[in-house]
């Protein structure tokens, strides 16, 4: 299952430590999986899901794309799914942006 974030429920708020954002997690046919709450200070974003299922494919994709984070593949799923959700985050900001710059 693909997933992305829905760039246009991209939230951002700068902080004295860096951005935060929150964004909502979709599925390739369109349907909320989940939401991002991505804190500057923090080392692994909060991805909070709909159900156990979800998250459990979130993960699974996480480790299939991106086996190896931080230069480890043995981390705890919260840490793919952390660096899975960012990834997806900062494609779906790229869009938001050229979007932007167009308009």
């Amino acid at each position: 299952m693909a997933f992305s974030i829905d760039a246009s429920s991209i939230v951002s708020k700068e902080t004295h430590r860096g951005i935060n954002a929150t964004a909502v997690i979709l599925t390739s046919d369109g349907k909320r999986v989940g939401e991002i709450h991505d804190v500057a200070e923090k080392i692994v974003a909060d991805v909070d899901f709909t159900s156990p299922d979800a998250r459990a494919a979130f993960a699974a994709e996480a480790r299939r794309l991106h086996p190896v984070v931080l230069g480890r593949a043995d981390h705890r799923d919260d840490v793919f799914v952390s660096e899975y959700a960012r990834i997806l985050l900062a494609d779906a900001e790229k869009v938001l942006l050229s979007r932007l710059s167009t308009d």
